[in-house]
C-alpha cells in the first residue's frame, strides 16, 4: 500500500508500513481482508491518493503484470505542526549575573495539525540568530498542545547566569527539547527587538 500524489505507481510513491497476507486464490476467486498502516514520519507534507497494490513483491507469473494496482477515490492530506515565536520581550537595559528577569513570549502553531506538548526556552546571544554558543537561562516555559492556527502566551521568571561582559539580546525558542515533528525545523526561534547591556 502507497501514498501516491498522481494515483499511478512509481518511484515517487510513499510506501506504507504493513501488508496484507493474500492466500492462493483460484480462477474467479476474490479475497477481502482490512490492515492498519502506519504513515512514515519523513512523508512530505502534501494530499495523497491511498494506491493498493496486489502481488506488490512480483511473486506471481501473471497473465496481465499492469493491472495490479487500484487507487481511491478520496484523498488524504499529510501534515505536520510548525511552531513559531512571535513575539518576546525586550530584556532590561542591564542585566547582571544571578539577575532574575520576567519574559513575555507568544508561540504558535502555524502548521496544519495539532502539536504536542512542548517547552520553550531562553537564551542570551551576542546577536539575533539563535547559535550553540547562545547563554541558556534559567528557567523555560511549557506550552500545551496547539491546534492549528492556535497561540500561547506565557510569562516566565528566568536567571541570568554568568556571562562575559557584553550586549546581548534576549532569544526565545519554541519546541526547544525538540519533541514536535515539525515541518519546518528552522523557524522556531525570535529574538528580542533590543539587546541588553552586560557590564
Amino acid at each position: 500500500m502507497y501514498f501516491s500524489v498522481d494515483g499511478t505507481r512509481d518511484a515517487s510513491d510513499v510506501l506504507l508500513s504493513g501488508s496484507m497476507s493474500v492466500a492462493a486464490l483460484t480462477a474467479g476467486e476474490t479475497s477481502a481482508s482490512s490492515k492498519t498502516v502506519t504513515v512514515p514520519t519523513v512523508t512530505p507534507d502534501g494530499t495523497y491518493r491511498l494506491l493498493v497494490c496486489a502481488d506488490d513483491t512480483g511473486a506471481t507469473v501473471e497473465l496481465d503484470e499492469s493491472n495490479n494496482c487500484r487507487v481511491s477515490t478520496d484523498t488524504v492530506s499529510v501534515g505536520r505542526p510548525d511552531l513559531v515565536q512571535t513575539a518576546v520581550s525586550s530584556p532590561p537595559a542591564t542585566v547582571t549575573a544571578g539577575l532574575k528577569m520576567t519574559v513575555t513570549d507568544t508561540a504558535a502553531n502555524v502548521g496544519g495539525l495539532a502539536s504536542v506538548a512542548t517547552t520553550t526556552r531562553y537564551y542570551l546571544s551576542w546577536d539575533t540568530i539563535k547559535s550553540g554558543d547562545d547563554v541558556l537561562l534559567t528557567g523555560s516555559r511549557s506550552v500545551p498542545t496547539l491546534a492549528p492556527g492556535a497561540t500561547s502566551t506565557g510569562t516566565k521568571v528566568v536567571t541570568v547566569p554568568t556571562l562575559a561582559a557584553g550586549r546581548y539580546y534576549l532569544i526565545a525558542c519554541a519546541d526547544a527539547k525538540a519533541v514536535a515533528t515539525e515541518s519546518s525545523e528552522d523557524n522556531n526561534c525570535i529574538a528580542s527587538a533590543t539587546s541588553t547591556r552586560v557590564p
